[in-house]
């Protein structure tokens, strides 16, 4: 112990022993400040220790100090105790005693027990573990500020809870007992229930998870645990993520799984590639691996597709963009071709490890839908490109005459009256010269048809040859053209240029078997001409002035008088008759049914026209046709024909009798017409109730660019072709196969000999034979015997239709026979 007499005024040592000198070896303690031992933080505790407040004089006053020699030391801890000395004498100094005990070990140790106290507890803080110590020996329970403000409780005071039970109420009620089980495992010392999770309600209302961590630290003599000390920790954030994080891998796993995408990792250093179920399956390996060599993949890659395959994941960076390509492959168990798209991205792990992570899907479907599209997108564009062409065509062929590519009546008559009116305003004179060749007709019957054109073409020629930069050229239709002339001045001109015209015409024209010499029939008429009035009286008039030139005979030129038109009106009554038929719907369908050569139930009906006259009879077409022709108006009978049938056909579908299909002929000039689509177009007419019937003729091998499109369109339409009278032309396999026909119906010429003549019965085998092989049905027409049905059945045909069977009937007799028919099928 050292000892040392201090005085107190001026803190000055007087007195030592032999161990205070030990404190500083080698300095004289008397005489000195008894500061100069102390360490400078600790004068205030020796100022309280002997200072005026101290204590009474006598009384032992004791504190810890760090005593060594400054101003550096080595410092000791010490315990200092120090007494006032009595005053002997009055007015003498005041002295004190003072005692040093060496604590250094026992003081270190209890510092460094305080600092890792306080380093603990600042870890409790920071990591948020909230400490518990429940005694149950002594019935003690502790529970940290940390505790108590993850729940939201006070620092201090009483819990809201007095004991277990009470506790156990604040515990999620799906966790309420699965807590109180592991509080007693606990407590029977179970170390599975040392560490558990549950949810607590917060004291403003919410549940917080709770992960609680206990160890018993003292038992009872009976091993059970008497105290456990644990920590609590707020894992809510945690469960939270655990919860979105198990929410999102259920969702890229349902996202993976439907659109069946495969993940895998390739160790670039071993080749090794870690896959799912699904690579498996995208590749065909049956035998589910975990982890393959990459060279099992790159095996079945297609050969034109492994370089490109092998060069995406050659070309990765780490930190760069993913790579992505697309690849055929023959999967390993079934050999199947698959489109497989393929992305991947390196990563480098902590230990510097290369690995490929990526995706594969089967793009199969994709790459076909996409073939598909494109395909679908070049048809378009090539239909597209198509009906623009159509469209320009028709729109050409509607103002054009499809043989000589001259303008048609059309766009004559629209021309005419665009001169017709410059010419009202101003001096110009407008002139018709109507063309006609001669015995044209002969010349076909002689030649053919295909001389007959050439001839047409070639009279257009000379025609344009002839004419001037502002004069208008035109065929009319059949062997007449027309051409419109601007003039200044008398009517010479316009007849000098027909004269021309006859001399240039009358040139032979060298044809297969020879040559021939034309002549033409010129009929003039102008806006001069007495009785004109306008584009329509002038194309009137030189009607008028041609037939008289023809009426003179060939090679003759005639201009329009009054006195022309006057007789020529005397010939129209046929012609006015005709149009006033149509005009007052005087032409009416009539129907014969077509009878199932095997069943004779009727598979079809065939309309025809009639023309009904004032006496309440009918007129065969025979009395009609020819004129029609000539006027042009056929075409307009048969759209009249036409929509009573199609009128008719949706009235017995409306009673309910189930009509077959009904057959129309279609001439080639009606197939040629421009305006034949958009009327059927208007109809709306069900798929399968319309069959056209095309007669067997040069259209079926060359057809002009109008007849080829209506063909199309009326297929579309669901309107079926049948070709009529087959085996009296010249069709070819070649033009049949082109038409591709629903049906040919043998023309009645060679259905009559049958009964007689094995030779006639061999040629229609052999028509029933070609239909057989391109799929035709075969219809017969011509029947009017009992063994002309029994012979053709016999030959294969699939339908009869004749006089024998029925003849042609109006609608209400049609309608009679449909209704008889069906009471006989249900009876």
């Amino acid at each position: 112990m050292a000892v040392a007499v201090v005085e107190l005024d001026g803190q000055t040592i007087t007195a030592t022993n032999a161990n205070f000198e030990t404190l500083a070896p080698g300095t004289k303690a008397q005489g000195r400040s008894i500061l100069e031992w102390i360490h400078a933080d600790d004068h205030p505790l020796l100022r309280n220790l002997v200072g005026p407040t101290s204590g009474v004089s006598g009384r032992e006053q004791k504190c810890e100090m760090r005593i060594g020699r400054r101003p550096d030391g080595p410092w000791r801890w010490m315990l200092v105790a120090a007494t006032v000395l009595p005053e002997n004498e009055a007015g003498a100094r005041r002295r004190a005693l003072f005692y040093f005990i060496d604590i250094h070990t026992q003081k270190s140790h209890e510092l460094l027990e305080s600092e890792r106290a306080r380093r603990w507890n600042y870890a409790l803080v920071s990591s948020g573990l909230g400490v518990w110590d429940h005694d149950y020996r002594r019935q003690e329970y502790f529970y940290s500020q940390t505790w108590r403000a993850m729940r939201g409780y006070a620092s201090t005071g009483a819990t809201p809870f007095a004991s277990t039970e009470q506790w156990l109420q604040l515990v999620h009620p799906d966790d309420r007992d699965f807590v109180a089980h592991a509080i007693e495992r606990q407590k029977a010392g179970d170390l599975k229930y040392m560490n558990f999770e549950y949810r607590e309600r917060h004291c403003d209302g919410h549940w917080i998870w709770i992960e609680c961590r206990g160890d018993a630290v003292e038992y009872f003599p009976d091993n059970r645990p008497s105290r456990i000390i644990g920590t609590d920790q707020d894992v809510t954030d945690r469960k939270d993520a655990e919860a979105l994080l198990a929410h999102t891998r259920q969702r890229l796993e349902m996202a993976l799984t439907t659109s069946r995408i495969g993940v895998f990792e390739h160790d670039r250093a071993t080749g090794t590639v870690y896959a799912d179920a699904r690579i498996c399956e995208i590749y065909g390996f049956d035998d589910q691996p975990e982890s393959f060599d990459i060279q099992r993949v790159f095996d079945l890659v297609h050969p034109e597709d492994l370089k490109r395959a092998a060069a995406g994941s050659a070309g990765l960076t780490p930190g760069g963009a993913p790579a992505s390509s697309e690849f055929r492959i023959h999967r390993e168990n079934d050999g199947s071709l698959r489109h497989i798209r393929h992305l991947v991205r390196l990563h480098i792990g902590e230990d510097g490890q290369e690995t490929i992570v990526g995706i594969n899907w089967d793009v199969t479907e994709e790459v076909r839908l996409r073939q598909d599209l494109v395909t679908a997108k070049q048809l378009a564009e090539a239909r597209n490109f198509e009906l623009d062409r159509a469209k320009s065509d028709i729109e050409y062929a509607a103002l054009h005459d499809y043989l000589t590519a001259l303008p048609n009546r059309r766009f004559l008559e629209d021309e005419l009256e665009r001169r017709v009116s410059i010419a009202a305003a101003s001096d110009v004179n407008v002139g018709l010269l109507q063309i006609d060749i001669d015995d044209f007709k002969g010349i076909n019957s002689a030649y053919g048809h295909g001389a007959g054109d050439r001839v047409l073409s070639h009279s257009a020629q000379t025609l344009l040859d002839l004419s001037k930069h502002n004069d208008f050229v035109a065929r009319m239709g059949g062997d007449e053209f027309a051409m419109i002339i601007s003039y200044d001045g008398g009517c010479d001109r316009l007849e000098q240029t027909a004269k021309r015209i006859q001399l240039e015409l009358a040139k032979p024209v060298v044809l297969d078997d020879g040559r021939v010499r034309l002549s033409a029939s010129i009929g003039i008429a102008t806006l001069e001409s007495e009785g004109a009035g306008g584009a329509a009286a002038m194309l009137r008039d030189s009607d008028h002035a041609l037939k008289q030139a023809k009426s003179k005979g060939a090679g003759q030129i005639a201009f329009y008088t009054p006195g022309i038109r006057f007789s020529d009106a005397v010939d129209r009554k046929p012609s006015d008759r005709l149009m006033q038929a149509i005009d007052q719907s005087e032409f009416v369908p009539f129907y014969q049914p077509q009878y199932d050569a095997e069943t004779l139930d009727i598979r079809g009906i065939e309309t025809l026209a009639r023309w009904r006259q004032a006496d309440g009879s009918f007129s065969e077409p025979s009395s009609f046709i020819p004129l029609a022709q000539s006027l042009n108006i056929m075409n307009m009978i048969d759209a009249s024909i036409l929509s009573q049938a199609l009128e008719d056909h949706r009235r017995w579908r409306e009673d309910g009798l189930a009509p077959p299909r009904l057959s129309l002929n279609l001439s080639p000039h009606r197939l040629s017409d421009p305006a034949l689509v958009p009327e059927l177009q208007r109809t709306e007419l069900p798929a399968g109730t319309l069959t056209f019937e095309l007669l067997e003729s040069i259209f079926l091998d060359q057809q002009d660019d109008v007849s080829a499109y209506n063909l199309k369109q009326i297929r579309r339409l669901g309107i079926n072709i049948d070709v009529d009278d087959f085996g009296t032309g010249y069709t070819s396999i070649t033009g049949l196969l082109k038409v591709a026909p629903n049906g040919l119906k043998i023309a009645r010429e060679l259905v009559m000999p049958l009964p007689r003549s094995y030779d006639q019965r061999a040629i229609v085998k052999s028509i029933v034979d070609i239909g057989k092989t391109l799929n035709i049905e075969v219809i017969a027409e011509g029947v009017e015997t009992r063994q002309h049905a029994r012979i053709l059945t016999e030959l294969g045909c699939d339908a009869l239709q004749g006089y024998w069977l029925a003849r042609p009937m109006p609608a209400d007799a049609m309608e009679t026979l449909l209704r008889r028919k069906m009471a006989e099928a249900s009876a």
